[in-house]
């Protein structure tokens, strides 16, 4: 007799496709690994997907409805944080897919992922005008952005706490950035003050590890050949090994640099603080405004240390780790007695949804913006 097979099979396959994407990378699973994860066989997952594009296309924008479900069946505002918050929890995977894994997407099909994004954006948007009719349009999108940064945190690390102080971590999170008052506009922009002598131009090796970092970030590291980066430079592909010997060459050009970056950024900040608290926010509006020139470098630190060879990894993990550690030791100053598991949490969450907004945000970002986020970061790392 035949066996019949379970009515949530593709559920199934997307679930497990979801967690190897996040855990190793879109180009570092195969369709054979999915399979065995979901506890099938290959001609099985291709009974449901096409190929694995197809499979990526189908969690991410899968994992988009279920948020955007969430968002609109909810009874209210406290409501709805918390079923976002426990759906961040129980379903880690889910931002790493549309965030990092959908840049692997050919353009059209990432382009179906982004108006989802923005959709979910949008209906998040509207919840906030209800609850802060103080807040304009505009405004609530960044908020909405921010909340949705903030429960996507939990793809960036591996931290945990037992489950119901997880969901009131986030919950609590998600509450401050939604009721943190936002810095009124400027009545007029500060004039830029007139430049002395033009800009000089960048070297070529400068120019090619910047468009190299742009569409590492952009596309994905395995996406990228050295005859987009030369396309990019205007210059042919050959001629990028003039500059830097292999592709990867060029990553760790990129990690390194934007990590001494960081460190710089975040010493100078600390150095001139005239409090434990002020310390904290000047270093977060510092990490900002170094989000904001340095987008790219910091998206490539953030998602492609699987891509680089096992003894620069190790190194970028190392300074990660080390990175964390002191910002966890400038808030305990700020705040002390807070639960260390909690504080690694409240930062990375943080940071993550500096990173997020800085990046959504329409039209390019200016410094209201970066007051706007610096505002929406000191509250969530430093509560009243």
């Amino acid at each position: 007799m035949a066996t019949r097979r379970p009515p949530n099979r593709k559920a199934q396959i997307l679930e497990a496709a979801g967690v190897l994407f996040r855990e190793r990378g879109y180009h570092n699973v195969s369709v054979a690994e999915v399979a065995e994860a979901a506890g099938i066989t290959a001609p099985a997952v291709y009974r449901h997907f096409r190929n694995k594009e197809e499979l990526l296309l189908d969690a991410v924008l899968g994992s988009l409805d279920a948020v955007e479900g969430r968002i609109r069946d909810a009874a209210g505002l406290d409501d709805m944080l918390r079923a976002m918050a426990s759906a961040a929890v129980t379903r880690r995977s889910v931002a790493a897919l549309w965030e990092r894994e959908a840049r692997h997407l050919p353009d059209a099909q990432r382009g179906l992922v982004q108006n989802r994004a923005s959709d979910v954006t949008e209906r998040l948007a509207g919840r906030v005008r209800e609850a802060r009719p103080d807040v304009e349009a505009a405004d609530s999108r960044l908020v909405a952005l921010a909340m949705l940064a903030v429960m996507a945190s939990t793809s960036r690390h591996r931290l945990s706490l037992p489950r119901r102080r997880f969901e009131a971590l986030l919950h609590q999170l998600g509450e401050r950035v939604l009721r943190c008052p936002l810095p009124a506009p400027a009545a007029t922009a500060a004039p830029r003050p007139p430049r002395a002598v033009a800009a000089l131009q960048p070297s070529r090796r400068e120019q090619v590890l910047a468009e190299a970092t742009r569409l590492f970030d952009e596309r994905g590291f395995q996406s990228v050949a050295m005859a987009d980066i030369g396309e990019a430079v205007g210059i042919v592909g050959s001629g990028v090994y003039r500059h830097f010997a292999t592709k990867t060459d060029i990553l760790i050009a990129a990690t390194s640099r934007g990590g001494d970056r960081m460190l710089v950024a975040f010493d100078q900040a600390v150095s001139r603080a005239s409090s434990p608290r002020n310390a904290v926010e000047a270093a977060f509006r510092s990490h900002v405004q170094l989000g904001v020139e340095q987008s790219h470098v910091i998206g490539v630190i953030t998602n492609e240390r699987e891509q680089l060879p096992e003894r620069e990894r190790t190194a970028l993990r190392r300074f990660q780790r080390e990175y964390l550690e002191m910002w966890v030791r400038l808030l305990d100053q700020a705040v002390p007695g807070r639960d260390p598991v909690e504080t690694r949490m409240i930062v990375v969450a943080a940071q993550g949804m500096a990173r997020y907004v800085v990046r959504w945000a329409r039209p390019a970002p200016d410094q209201e913006l970066v007051e706007r986020v610096v505002a929406m970061g000191t509250a969530l790392l430093l509560p009243d």
